[in-house]
């Protein structure tokens, strides 16, 4: 009885590790990286790119992904479902971060740019 629950266990783990495997692939399928001076061009009458730097990287950070590779219409519902595996660990670091900054935080953001544009409208400063 014992090693059949032992099985059963690394069974499910093992499917827990391959579908989140399975999950940030679907999210970077057909995705090369590309820099942040490219990716902020055509967000610079907005958005400085001080502002831009400072919440891709806090992004990539908080859900384990390259900058590089996160798109301003990317959607926090799109990092969830790839989250989802590691339970809100990326949402839980993405909020810690923001509560450091002392800012705030943006209502209902759906998309990275969201979060970017609202961080810049805070910060007070032009692009």
């Amino acid at each position: 009885m014992g090693l059949w629950l032992l099985i059963a266990f690394a069974v499910a783990i093992s499917a827990v590790f391959g579908f989140r495997v399975l999950a940030r692939r679907a999210f970077l399928k057909q995705r090369t990286p590309l820099p942040l001076e490219e990716l902020h061009t055509e967000l610079k009458e907005n958005i400085s790119f001080e502002v831009f730097r400072e919440v891709w990287t806090a992004v990539g950070k908080a859900y384990g992904i390259d900058p590089k590779l996160i798109r301003p219409n990317d959607t926090f519902l799109e990092l969830s479902k790839m989250d989802s595996w590691v339970l809100g660990k990326g949402e839980d670091n993405l909020a810690e971060w923001l509560d450091k900054k002392g800012l705030g935080r943006p209502v209902n953001p759906k998309t990275v740019l969201d979060v970017a544009t609202w961080m810049q409208s805070v910060n007070g400063t032009r692009a």
